[in-house]
C-alpha cells in the first residue's frame, strides 16, 4: 500500500510538472523585453509565423538541446550552456549582448530562447539590461518579470548577474568619475542620458 501511495503521489507530480511546462509552452508567443529584443522558449522559436509576425530577423539559442529550426531563413547565434549549477554563463554574456546591438543596430529584432524560456535565456536578457541600461539586477530582473512571469534563473545564474551588475556599474561609477575631473561641462548631458536610459526607456508601456 505505501508503495502504491508513493506510485500515485509521483505520478500526480508527474503530471503536475506536465502541466506547468504546456503551459509556458503554449503560451501567448515570445514577450516583447524592448523594441528589439524578445524573450521565448524553445516552443516559440520553433514557430515560424509567430517568429515573422514580430519581424524576428535573428534568433540567440541559449541550449545546447534546442535545434535552430530555419537556419537560412533566420540569423541564428548559438550559445551551448547547461541550466546547472556547474554551468558558468557569464563567460557568454559579452558575446550575446554584442550580438543583440549588431541586430538592434541593423534595425532587426532578435529573440533570445532556451528550452522553456525561465532560466538561461531569461539570465541572457537580464544581463543585457544591465550593461545597456545601466541598471541594478533588481531592476532589470522586476523589468522582464512584468513581461515574462515564469522568469528563474537559477541560484548560480542568480550569482553570476550580480557578479556582473557589480562590474559594470563600477566601471561606470569610474568613469563618471574621471570624467568630472577631466571634462566636467559634460556630465549634465551625461546625467541626462542615464536618466532617460534609466527611467524613461525601460518604462513598462
Amino acid at each position: 500500500m505505501l508503495a502504491r501511495g508513493g506510485n500515485t503521489r509521483r505520478n500526480k507530480n508527474f503530471l503536475e510538472l506536465r502541466r506547468n511546462f504546456l503551459t509556458v509552452r503554449t503560451s501567448d508567443g515570445p514577450v516583447e523585453i524592448l523594441p528589439f529584443l524578445y524573450l521565448g522558449s524553445c516552443y516559440h522559436s520553433s514557430n515560424k509565423e509567430v517568429l515573422e509576425s514580430l519581424g524576428i530577423t535573428a534568433v540567440l539559442n541559449v541550449s545546447s538541446s534546442c535545434p535552430n529550426y530555419f537556419e537560412g531563413h533566420f540569423l541564428y547565434k548559438s550559445i551551448p550552456v547547461e541550466d546547472n549549477h556547474m554551468a558558468d554563463i557569464s563567460v557568454w554574456f559579452q558575446e550575446a549582448i554584442d550580438f543583440i546591438d549588431s541586430v538592434k543596430a541593423s534595425g532587426g529584432h532578435v529573440l533570445v530562447h532556451c528550452q522553456a524560456g525561465i532560466s538561461r535565456s531569461a539570465t541572457i536578457c537580464l544581463a543585457y539590461l544591465i550593461q545597456s541600461r545601466r541598471v541594478r539586477l533588481e531592476e532589470a530582473f522586476d523589468f522582464v518579470k512584468q513581461r515574462r512571469g515564469v522568469i528563474s534563473p537559477n541560484f548560480s545564474f542568480m550569482g553570476q548577474l550580480l557578479q556582473f551588475e557589480t562590474e559594470v556599474l563600477c566601471h561606470y561609477q569610474i568613469c563618471y568619475l574621471l570624467l568630472s575631473v577631466v571634462a566636467p561641462a559634460c556630465l549634465p548631458t551625461l546625467d541626462g542620458l542615464v536618466w532617460t536610459t534609466l527611467h524613461k526607456s525601460t518604462q513598462p508601456k
